[in-house]
């Protein structure tokens, strides 16, 4: 019996194997294949957290605090593009105020982040003087967290002096005249507002500001009121309408939400 291996029984050895190399490529394949997809499932999961992880959060993407309801990180957020001496404008906020305790309970149950964004767009677009006036009171008193009480004062303000009465309240309606000089100033001091909010307003300090707002908004807003309630977006609110047309624009928003 032999105790070595010689070339022969080398050779015999090897033509007596069955051969794997069919089998070792058809492996190979798979293996390659196997390889490829999951390059591609790690590929689409990193392109997923990307995305979460840079896409803003409402309050990324508010324009100040000041003028927002409701909770900064919330899953749903609107806004609302407008001018003060827009009659339109001033009909949907004037129910809003009238419905106040509702509205904010719907904010609060839908967890919505709701933000009005004020611009003197009827300044810019038609020479409007009270626009650009009515936009300094607000965003000076935006300076000091008094917008809401400034916002809310001057609607209720020109429904009583002039909207109320047919005066401004429509684009066919007689146009409002011959303002008192210390109209919106007067409209501060009933919010509480004091010196500084006169400084401010006297000087123009907001004016920079209110500008270039009102570039950023004509970016997105066709006509005044424009809404942007998560991903349903329209414009105009008619002066018959009431609370029901308001729920019905934030139920439309709650059915395109954007997360």
């Amino acid at each position: 019996m032999t105790t070595t291996f010689t070339e022969q029984d080398v050779k015999d050895s090897s033509d007596s194997q069955p051969d794997h190399s069919d089998l070792g490529k058809s492996s190979f394949l798979k293996n390659l294949r196997l390889i490829a997809i999951i390059g591609v499932i790690v590929a689409l999961f990193a392109i997923v957290i990307a995305n979460s992880s840079t896409r803003q959060s409402p309050a990324d993407q508010v324009w100040n605090e000041a003028t927002t309801i409701g909770n900064l990180d919330a899953k749903n957020y609107y806004v609302m593009y407008t001018d003060l001496i827009c009659p339109y404008c001033d009909v949907f906020s004037r129910v809003v105020m009238d419905n106040w305790d509702e509205f904010t309970a719907y904010l609060d149950e839908h967890d919505i982040l709701f933000e009005v964004r004020l611009t003197d767009y009827l300044y810019e677009a038609s020479n409007i003087e009270y626009s650009r006036a009515a936009a300094e009171g607000a965003y000076c008193a935006m300076r000091e967290n008094k917008f809401w009480d400034y916002y809310h004062g001057a609607i209720k303000t020109l429904w009583e002096d002039y909207h109320s009465k047919g005066i401004g309240d429509s684009k066919t309606s007689p146009s409002i005249k011959n303002l008192p000089s210390d109209y919106w100033l007067n409209i501060g001091h009933a919010a509480g507002l004091g010196d500084d909010f006169d400084n401010c307003v006297n000087n123009h300090e907001s004016v920079a500001e209110i500008e270039a707002n009102t570039r950023r908004a004509a970016q997105v807003a066709n006509g005044m009121p424009t809404f942007k309630f998560n991903q349903f977006t329209t414009y105009g609110f008619d002066p018959s309408w009431d609370w029901d047309y308001v729920k019905m624009y934030l139920d439309a928003g709650l059915e395109k939400s954007q997360n």
